[in-house]
Order: C-alpha cells, then sequence, then structure tokens
C-alpha cells in the first residue's frame, strides 16, 4: 500500500535508490553540493569538500570524488597556474543525473 504522507514516500525512495546504487552512498550528495556551489559562481575543490564537515573525512571524500569520477558523473581540472590544484565540475552526465533524480522525488512527493 502506498503511503500518502509525502514524506515517508520520499523515505521509501531514498531507499530504493540508495539500495539501487549500492557503493554510491553519499556521492548524490557531493554532486548537489557542486551543483550549488558551481550555480553561485564557486569553483569547487576537494579541500572544499573536506572542510565542509558534512561528506566526511579526507578518504571518505577521495573515495566519493573517485567513484563519480570513474562513473563519468564529474570531471576534475588541474589549475593553469597551479599543477597541484584541482577543480571539480560536474559533467553533462552527472547534470543530467541530478535532474532524473530530481523529477523522479517530484513525482514520488505529489503522489
Amino acid at each position: 500500500m502506498k503511503s500518502k504522507n509525502p514524506y515517508v514516500r520520499l523515505l521509501n525512495f531514498m531507499r530504493v535508490a540508495n539500495a539501487e546504487d549500492s557503493g554510491f552512498s553519499g556521492c548524490e550528495e557531493v554532486m548537489a553540493y557542486m551543483h550549488e556551489s558551481n550555480a553561485l559562481g564557486k569553483i569547487v575543490k576537494i579541500t572544499d569538500l573536506v572542510q565542509s564537515l558534512q561528506f566526511g573525512t579526507g578518504p571518505t571524500v577521495h573515495r566519493k570524488v573517485t567513484e563519480l569520477q570513474s562513473r563519468g558523473l564529474i570531471d576534475i581540472k588541474r589549475s593553469a597556474t597551479d599543477g597541484r590544484a584541482k577543480s571539480l565540475v560536474l559533467s553533462d552526465a552527472g547534470l543530467k543525473h541530478l535532474e532524473a533524480r530530481n523529477k523522479a522525488m517530484k513525482v514520488v512527493l505529489q503522489g
């Protein structure tokens, strides 16, 4: 039976989505953070993700970034002025992924 409570439907959607994407946990939050930061004109670096304290420790963040890059959802670009600095940008596939999730969540919330 489908719940009438939109909050319960959203939680169920997220539980099922996370089960389908095992090993991808927390990566969509990183993508959403990157998308919001990029929309505000901010360049996102791995150190920004670590310092935000919401994505875990340095090794955890590096695993998430590596996973996103291996799935083709983000691009990592080296700075032209400092070869050590890397900026993170959502790829076209990453943007499409976020848009698809957003549409799916809207459908779930609307019942």
